[in-house]
């Protein structure tokens, strides 16, 4: 890898969070995760395309790249000419775009991508609420402070947004030193698997309420509440069912008692 980023000159741009993953064996790993094998890839922002191949080596029936910086893409159109890159048999397609207004082709995909600390929350809300159908998985490798908020025992918009629509598993612990540069703090590749648990709670309702309940962090529960929609009597009243009390935190709640409480309500 060190020879492709010399060849081209590769620098990291601090505008687009680049760090690049090095690491050969991570690389290895990442692609062991899931199936490949004649599905549906997209990969958000490949970069210099470290891990593009390891996919295609796997040979994946589609492989779609969505890639912002103009830079890469040369990079790797130029690795497609010289033979260096092989997509033979493969239904390949590079898009330059924002990759919060591409929309996949295929109904029946999978995402991997390696994503800066932070577009991380508003890519992974575009995957599993903006789109017609949603991921049937993705690998995403991602900064220590977006990976603990997900799995983290205390609950947060973030981390109910993406239990309603998943289940997620802790993969591949990334120390900072396999990155160039090597940003500040270490990375986790998470893997996430599509649940049909909670479909027949409304997104839109499931947002607005969690949204409102975490309005104010520092607040409890029932104040917060109480500013949007419910009386405190009523909520309190839901909570003590769901055996919590008027000094309850949003963040105490499973996203199975946001579930029950949103229907109760």
């Amino acid at each position: 890898m060190q020879e492709i980023i010399n060849k081209y000159r590769i620098k990291a741009k601090k505008s687009l969070g680049q760090n690049f993953l090095m690491d050969e064996s991570i690389l290895h790993q990442i692609v062991e995760i899931t199936s490949i094998q004649d599905k549906h890839i997209i990969e958000v922002w490949p970069w210099f395309w470290a891990l593009t191949t390891k996919i295609l080596s796997h040979t994946p029936k589609s492989l779609c790249l969505v890639e912002l910086d103009t830079t890469m893409i040369h990079i790797l159109e130029d690795r497609i000419r010289s033979g260096d890159i092989d997509t033979t048999g493969v239904e390949f397609e590079i898009i330059n775009q924002d990759i919060l207004k591409y929309i996949p082709k295929h109904m029946d995909y999978k995402v991997i991508a390696n994503i800066p600390y932070y577009i991380t929350s508003p890519i992974l809300h575009h995957f599993l609420y903006n789109l017609k159908s949603s991921p049937k998985e993705m690998i995403i490798l991602m900064q220590k402070e977006v990976w603990e908020r997900i799995v983290w025992k205390k609950s947060s918009v973030l981390s109910l947004f993406v239990q309603k629509k998943c289940t997620v598993m802790e993969k591949i612990f990334v120390p900072a030193k396999s990155f160039s540069p090597p940003p500040k703090v270490d990375s986790l590749v998470l893997f996430f698997e599509k649940h049909t648990r909670f479909e027949d709670l409304s997104d839109s309702v499931f947002l607005a309420f969690i949204k409102a309940a975490f309005s104010n962090p520092r607040k409890k529960m029932i104040n917060n509440l109480s500013q949007f929609w419910y009386s405190k009597e009523q909520i309190l009243k839901k909570l003590c069912q769901l055996w919590y009390n008027e000094n309850t935190r949003s963040e105490e709640l499973s996203i199975e008692d946001y579930i029950e409480l949103i229907k109760s309500i």
